[in-house]
């Protein structure tokens, strides 16, 4: 079982929620691994329009047997664990089923962002918990996360996906940026641009080669997605 976290430095867009989805979906499809993408951001919908039309109704496949309440997703997670009724299958209950027996998304909108601070403090062990349940758990760090919450997902990681814009500015800080307190020291990173251009000369292979960190990798560009 293993934990991916996607990270990126501050608010520069670099599509790494939608490079989830399309990896996680990837693997769905020539794979059975069970996997959960985790959503830590707040109020924000991309990860849910990847999958869904945004004026058709989201069709849940929530499992409502040993159900303590009638919230869902990251809400209902988090009042099981401040409320000690926890085992790492209790997160199916909460999630959407994106490919049945395969991909599962857990997030949460429409949320008050003092209920989203107290919920953030929770982070950590769902995705302990989650880790223990799916194959293959995809963590969508926030941009602005706590730095605590994020230090902790960040170390229980296997693997942390460092996502960056196809700019001549975030080339040129990529070495401050592999320095950045959250990664320094660290040996498992991958390097992805986002919605990439792949005729660019910042370009993976020109990543791989200026960092020194040989796993970089590139999503396109592709307008009906993004």
């Amino acid at each position: 079982m293993a934990i991916v976290s996607f990270w990126s430095d501050g608010n520069k867009e670099t599509g790494k929620t939608t490079s989830i989805a399309a990896i996680a979906t990837s693997i769905a499809i020539s794979n059975t691994y069970k996997m959960l993408i985790f959503d830590t951001s707040y109020n924000d919908s991309t990860l849910k329009d990847c999958f869904v039309e945004q004026k058709k109704e989201f069709k849940s496949f929530i499992n409502t047997q040993n159900k303590t309440d009638l919230d869902t997703g990251i809400r209902g997670v988090a009042k099981a664990i401040l409320s000690n009724k926890t085992s790492p299958e209790i997160i199916t209950n909460y999630t959407k089923t994106i490919f049945k027996g395969r991909l599962e998304i857990l997030t949460e909108e429409n949320i008050m962002l003092e209920e989203y601070n107290k919920q953030r403090n929770t982070f950590s062990e769902i995705t302990k918990m989650a880790n223990r349940y799916y194959d293959i758990v995809f963590v969508d760090l926030a941009k602005q996360q706590n730095d605590r919450v994020e230090k902790e997902i960040l170390e229980m990681s296997n693997i942390i996906v460092v996502n960056l814009n196809q700019t001549l500015k975030s080339f040129s800080n990529l070495l401050n940026l592999t320095k950045n307190e959250m990664l320094k020291g660290k040996n498992n990173l991958i390097l992805l641009l986002g919605k990439a251009d792949l005729d660019s000369k910042y370009n993976a292979k020109n990543l791989s080669t200026l960092s020194k960190i040989k796993d970089s990798f590139s999503i396109p560009y592709a307008t009906r997605f993004v």
